[in-house]
């Protein structure tokens, strides 16, 4: 369940920050659910006139999903306040797998312009999806093996952010 959770949270990031490395300037990425069912992974993209309206229909979206799905993951943009009151972009990332109490909820740090990750990917809340803090090594290491599973022909750009 670990290694799986973090190849999946591997996956959608480097996807993101794929996009998010030619994304002009003002657009935002498009919210993303990447899903398997047995040996099928599936993407689906929501777009929608407003950034919440497609975050609510990648929502609707995980919430209709059948119980026949094993795992799935979702990305969207958004903001956080730092101690000094500033706003700090971030890749906000809902994961889940078969077994879990709940979907981890993770966020990544960036800067637009230049593009650029800013420290380390953050779980929200570890203890609370049922992985036992033992695994957290695996957790990681699954994490980079899946920012590098990604079939982009650009690895360049995914080893210059996560080597």
């Amino acid at each position: 369940m670990t290694e799986l959770l973090g190849k999946i949270v591997g996956l959608i990031l480097a996807h993101g920050v794929l996009i998010g490395n030619d994304l002009p300037e003002g657009e935002l990425l498009v919210p993303v659910v990447i899903y398997y069912e047995g040996n099928s992974r599936k993407l689906e993209a929501f777009e929608a006139d407003t950034q919440q309206e497609a975050v609510d229909l990648a929502n609707q979206f995980l919430n209709d999903l059948p119980k026949s799905v094993d795992s799935w993951t979702f990305i969207r943009e958004g903001a956080i306040a730092l101690s000094n009151n500033e706003k700090q972009d971030v890749y906000y990332i809902k994961a889940w797998t078969q077994g879990m109490s709940e979907p981890m909820e993770l966020y990544q740090m960036y800067n637009t312009k230049p593009f650029e990750l800013v420290g380390n990917i953050k779980i929200i809340n570890f203890s609370e999806t049922g992985i036992k803090a033992e695994s957290a090594s695996v957790f990681t290491k699954a994490l980079y093996e899946g920012v590098f599973s990604h079939p982009s022909d650009n690895k360049e750009i995914l080893r210059k952010w996560f080597n």
